[in-house]
Order: structure tokens, then C-alpha cells, then sequence
């Protein structure tokens, strides 16, 4: 049973962030591809409209572009536009350009990632060149989705970081939510082989659960972080994500953690809010609007 002082903060809140993977959709693929949309997904969206709320989606991860993963969420009901649509690229590009300016930055990662990068201007380092023998001078080292990864980009990455580049990771999560198979985590694997090689532990993650990425949920939604809730599947990322900056931290079990996990996971992590679907979340949007709002 959701306390009165919960559902009295639940009705105060004026953006919900949701997650995609395991909330509002589950797949084998990024995004919810070839997979179905969960019980309640596309009424908690609607809900969110008609209740006069903000509200975006977040997936962490960099595959597909937002605009991309927009039009695939639309062909399975779920009506989100394109600028609603988040990924860690999205952060990492902003973070990055406000951070390094025009100073030459190494990514990996496909279409996914470089579209954000190359929209807000940030200079890539040309790998084809680089590879050939050019020595550029690297001020970071990004590392988003990207399965065409090899030894030529791992070599210049980890000489660039050994001359004191900065690693950046867009998803340090071993693996997403999943309906049969494991869903393996790309850009943390190839970041984890980056601190092997270079004997390093120094490196930042600017997807979830990074106060990067709150701070920009905020501003896309226009709305003071204390008045968001963010709902997700998995602890170690929403749910920590939002109970670090303040935001209502709610947890949905059709994914990644379970009711259990929530009982007995650290108190930096532990959710204000525990569902069993999105049908669930918007009766006690419902129930907390009827009383409070």
C-alpha cells in the first residue's frame, strides 16, 4: 500500500521520466525491437498528457538514433515525438561540446552516436586517418554502442588515454532488460577492455544513472529535478539515478530488479515506489491525483 505522504508527493510531481527497456517495452533488441509493449505502457504515457504533466523517455542505450527509436515506439502504440526521445548520446554530445569545445574528440559507436555528436558541432577524429598513421591529439575518449569495434580502435583509444586523454562511457551496465536472451551491455564491455589495457580505473559514465543525465531530463522537461519522478526497471540505474539528485525514484518489475531486490538493495538505491506493471503506476497516479491534486 503506497503511503498518504507518497501519493501526496506523486501528485506534486509535474514530469515523469520513463525508461524503455523492461517499463514500457521488452525485446531482445534496443528499443523494444521485435519485441511487445508492456501492460499499461501506452495508458501511463496518456495519462501523463491529460494529467497536464511533462514527460520523456530514456533509454541508455546508444544504437539507434532518438528519432529512430521515436518512429519504432509510434508503430507500437506508444505515441512519443522525436525531441521526447532520450539516449546517452544525446547527454554525452551536450557534455562533451560544453566540456572540450572544438578540441579533437575519439568515438566509438555507429549511427546511434554519431548523429548527437556531429548535430552539436563536436569535432571526431577521422579514424580512418588515424588508423593510417596520423597522431591526433585526443582530448577524450567516448564510448557508446558500437559492435564493429576491433584492435585498430582499441590501440589508438588506449594511446590516447596513456597520453592522458579522458575515458568517457555512455552505459557501464553489463547487460539491458531482456525478453529471452541476454541483452549484452556493448559500450561497457569495451570500456571495461580500456581500463584493463591501460591500468586505469579513472573514467566517467554520462548515461544513467549520471547526474549528467538528470540534468539534462530536467531541462528537457522544463521541470525542477524534486518535482520528477523517474520510473525504471532496473535499481543500479533509475532508481539510484533519482534518489541521487532528489527526483521520486519508482521501480516497475517487468524487467531487470524485482519486488525482493527492492526489499534488500542499499539504501541509495532503494525506491520510493514499487509497481508490479504500468497499470499499476497510473492507478496510483490516479489514486494520488484524486486525493491530492
Amino acid at each position: 500500500m503506497t503511503s498518504p505522504q507518497l501519493l501526496e508527493r506523486i501528485a506534486k510531481t509535474n514530469g515523469v521520466m520513463f525508461d524503455i527497456d523492461g517499463c514500457l517495452v521488452i525485446s531482445d533488441g534496443p528499443a523494444g525491437q521485435d519485441g511487445r509493449v508492456l501492460d499499461g505502457a501506452i495508458e501511463a504515457i496518456e495519462y501523463m498528457k491529460a494529467s497536464g504533466r511533462k514527460y520523456c523517455v530514456y533509454t541508455n542505450g546508444t544504437a539507434q538514433k532518438p528519432s529512430d527509436i521515436a518512429h519504432h515506439l509510434r508503430d507500437m502504440g506508444i505515441n512519443v515525438p522525436d525531441e521526447l526521445v532520450l539516449t546517452p548520446a544525446v547527454v554525452a554530445a551536450e557534455v562533451i561540446k560544453d566540456v572540450y569545445g572544438d578540441r579533437p574528440i575519439m568515438l566509438f559507436g555507429g549511427e546511434g552516436m554519431t548523429h548527437d555528436f556531429i548535430k552539436r558541432g563536436v569535432n571526431l577524429v577521422d579514424l580512418n586517418a588515424a588508423i593510417a598513421g596520423s597522431k591526433p591529439d585526443v582530448a577524450a575518449v567516448v564510448v557508446g554502442w558500437d559492435t564493429e569495434f576491433g584492435k585498430n580502435k582499441i590501440q589508438i583509444a588506449a594511446e590516447a588515454i596513456l597520453a592522458g586523454a579522458a575515458l568517457y562511457c555512455t552505459s557501464f551496465s553489463p547487460a539491458f532488460a531482456s525478453k529471452d536472451r541476454l541483452n549484452v551491455g556493448v559500450s561497457g564491455f569495451i570500456t571495461a577492455g580500456l581500463l584493463f589495457v591501460t591500468e586505469t580505473t579513472e573514467f566517467e559514465i554520462l548515461g544513467k544513472p549520471s547526474e549528467h543525465s538528470m540534468n539534462i531530463v530536467s531541462r528537457v522537461l522544463g521541470t525542477p529535478i524534486d518535482e520528477i519522478l523517474v520510473i525504471g526497471d532496473d535499481l543500479n540505474l533509475e532508481s539510484s539515478m533519482a534518489r541521487k539528485s532528489g527526483a521520486v525514484a519508482g521501480l516497475v518489475t517487468t524487467g531487470t530488479s524485482s519486488a525482493e531486490d527492492a526489499r534488500t538493495c542499499a539504501p541509495e538505491a532503494k525506491p520510493d515506489l514499487v509497481v508490479d506493471s504500468m497499470l499499476e503506476f497510473v492507478d496510483t497516479f490516479a489514486q494520488a491525483d484524486a486525493q491530492y491534486r
